[in-house]
């Protein structure tokens, strides 16, 4: 059941990144068109510094989530209602903060930038680009865990996509019609945000029995401080650097800001399509953990790490590729700024790669709860970032706080594998080593077959979107046969079982719960 349950949800998510990436795409070139670079510069910096205001949920999502599998495990109903009205109590505790801190941000930001942008319009889409989470501090965050938690995020995700849907095209509709910025946004995110109906909807139905009214009990979510203090690296480490160019740059920084969040924009969606396999798995290793299924466990995360690692070397080989044809024709006719630098090309990939390896590692402390115990780890992590990236900006400007990250990343990427191999997957580290490795060089033999035979380096510029396309397809199908054969002669026996299992999956009915 575990399995269909983590099929679907891998599923699901697949569809949202597509889908999420298709929008993503697409908005900001007519964003970039309809309003300018400054503008856009604008939102992505924005909503940088909503990032962190983000800070106050204070972990009480995922410190419930982990509180939840036991219970969840056990058709415990009535403790399923005491984490879930404790949590409630902190979602709303947490939303009355996030309150007060988003129109302290609205009454400051706009000084900022006010030099690049009309501090109304600026203080609008600051309020606007709160309300959704607004919405989930105040209804939606509890609902969300308990599906996530119990292996039915994919109602969450799929719900996500109707909305996505729906704002992208309402979006591009009223900019079509010559609407401003403000009021793109603002109905945009209004239409969005009405899919917690269906969300709620859908609990009503499938969790008749949940009660908030419940006896809160608070000491499973004891751990929501530790989660908090890594929920305030992560940010640190992956969003700081659009708000240290804000900073430090000060004048132009928001042309600077455009042209990051457009290569961003890109490795977001790589790292977004590369993480919904670990995230969709995330419950259901945390459901092992609960009832002490280790050699399950050993032989799931071994599968696990077999086929993620052939996906991201799969996904970021392609965009080694394709990065640097992508930017020339998505940033055709822009003039304000330069887009294509050959240094960003290079730098993106490799801290998506290096962010990524991580993840089944990251994957099995989240859900064994391993919180506290890696707290001095991920501030190391942190304060490498800080440094770095600090005493980059001013001379490097992006460059610098992208090494920044590359440091960062460095350090903690080795730094999780050890951690997993010692004390949670027991000697994981040589065979993790060993496939990254393999599939590094079956990554570069993949660019070394791709620029030698088609010399894609050169100018695209007289080309368009479906000559592109047309390229990354033949890409990923050079790079998926190199990568899949490489892997099937280093691990033939894993190769077999792991489609094996896949097809078990497939072909398996669901048992009635």
């Amino acid at each position: 059941m575990r399995g269909r349950q983590a099929l679907k949800n891998i599923l699901a998510s697949l569809l949202l990144q597509l889908i999420t990436a298709a929008s993503g795409f697409i908005l900001p070139r007519f964003y970039l068109l309809a309003y300018g670079s400054a503008m856009n510069g604008m939102i992505s910096s924005v909503s940088q510094f909503m990032s962190y205001l983000m800070l106050v949920e204070a972990g009480v999502g995922s410190a419930c989530a982990v509180a939840l599998y036991g219970p969840l495990s056990r058709r415990d109903t009535e403790g399923v209602n005491k984490i879930l009205a404790a949590s409630s109590q902190f979602y709303r505790r947490s939303g009355v903060l996030y309150l007060f801190l988003v129109l302290m941000l609205t009454a400051g930001y706009p000084f900022l930038v006010a030099d690049q942008a009309p501090m109304e319009v600026t203080r609008a889409i600051v309020l606007i680009l709160s309300l959704s989470n607004l919405v989930d501090y105040f209804f939606l965050g509890k609902y969300r865990i308990l599906l996530n938690a119990d292996q039915h995020g994919y109602v969450v995700t799929l719900t996500q996509c109707l909305g996505t849907v729906a704002n992208l095209a309402l979006s591009l509709f009223l900019i079509r019609q010559g609407w401003g910025l403000v009021l793109v946004r603002g109905a945009a995110t209004a239409v969005y945000v009405m899919r917690s109906f269906l969300i709620y909807g859908y609990i009503r139905r499938r969790y008749p029995y949940v009660d908030l009214s419940a006896e809160p009990d608070k000491e499973p979510l004891k751990q929501k401080w530790a989660v908090l203090f890594h929920q305030v690296v992560n940010i640190v480490v992956n969003n700081t650097d659009l708000v240290l160019l804000t900073l430090f740059l000060q004048t132009g920084s928001l042309l600077e800001v455009s042209v990051y969040s457009v290569y961003n924009m890109v490795a977001y969606h790589i790292a977004s399509i590369v993480s919904s396999f670990s995230g969709s798995l995330s419950s259901g290793f945390g459901q092992l953990f609960a009832i002490r299924e280790e050699e399950t466990l050993r032989r799931a995360f071994d599968t696990y790490e077999y086929l993620y690692d052939m996906v991201l070397f799969l996904c970021y080989t392609c965009m080694a590729c394709l990065l640097a044809p992508f930017i020339q024709i998505y940033t055709r006719g822009i003039q304000d700024v330069r887009y294509l630098r050959l240094e960003l090309v290079l730098l993106f990939p490799l801290i998506g790669l290096l962010q990524n390896i991580r993840i089944p590692g990251l994957t099995m402390i989240c859900a064994a709860g391993h919180y506290e115990e890696t707290k001095g780890r991920a501030a190391l992590e942190a304060v490498i970032n800080l440094a770095v990236s600090i005493a980059l900006v001013r001379p490097l400007g992006i460059v610098g706080v992208l090494l920044g990250t590359l440091a960062s990343y460095g350090y903690r990427t080795f730094d999780v594998l050890l951690y997993n191999s010692r004390y949670l997957v027991k000697g994981a580290l040589r065979r993790s080593l060993r496939r990254l490795l393999q599939n590094g060089l079956a990554a570069a033999l993949s660019m070394a077959v791709w620029y030698g035979c088609f010399k894609t380096a050169g100018d695209w510029s007289g080309y368009g979107y479906g000559s592109w396309l047309a390229g990354a397809a033949l890409c990923g199908c050079i790079s998926a046969g190199v990568l899949a054969a490489v892997n099937g002669a280093a691990e033939p026996a894993q190769m077999r079982a792991a489609f094996g299992r896949a097809w078990q999956i497939l072909r398996k009915p669901p048992r009635a719960r």
